[in-house]
């Protein structure tokens, strides 16, 4: 799968700068203060103070204040799914895989409920094209192990799906423990 994230202006030039990315590498360990960041990275606090700036312009980051009046910046969910877009690719295939499993039950239930449906009560003038109104009337029935079959491609499709989405997530997990 194709990796694709879509960037705004904002967003796109607050990445410009390797120092930005630095720093929402270091907030997605935890939230920080100012000092706390200018410390890790080695540069002057005006220098991180205007790269926060920007990376709060383009909603990568947020800042929030204590009771002691510390202010403390983390990731918001954009800047997280900028540093790990898997993330997004996980959640959507595990959503896709529940709505598939869950269709799968229903059917299944369906199937386990209504097993055989009687479709009609038809004489054999209906089926000889007989004018003889007898009594030898034929009643047909219609199996439902289409819906066993159906149900049993939403479960295979199910498990599938979350393969693939454990499949991305050990892909993902073992480049960054590179």
């Amino acid at each position: 799968m194709g990796e694709k994230i879509t960037l705004d202006k904002d967003s796109f030039t607050a990445l410009a700068s390797e120092n930005r990315i630095k720093i929402l590498k270091s907030l997605e360990k935890r939230g920080m203060t100012l000092s706390e960041l200018a410390r890790e990275l080695d540069i002057s606090k005006p220098a991180v103070l205007k790269h926060i700036s920007k990376l709060l312009d383009a909603g990568l980051i947020k800042k929030r204040e204590d009771e002691r009046k510390w202010t403390y910046y983390s990731l918001t969910m954009k800047g997280k799914n900028i540093l790990h877009p898997e993330r997004v690719q996980i959640t959507l295939l595990l959503s896709l895989s529940i709505l598939s499993a869950a269709g799968a039950i229903a059917m299944l239930w369906k199937y386990m409920r209504y097993g055989v449906v009687k479709i009609a009560d038809m004489t054999n003038e209906t089926i000889y094209g007989n004018n003889n109104y007898g009594n030898n009337n034929a009643t047909f029935f219609i199996s439902h192990s289409s819906l066993f079959y159906k149900s049993l491609l939403l479960a295979i499709i199910s498990a599938v799906i979350v393969s693939l989405a454990i499949y991305i997530y050990a892909k993902e997990k073992g480049k960054s423990q590179l």
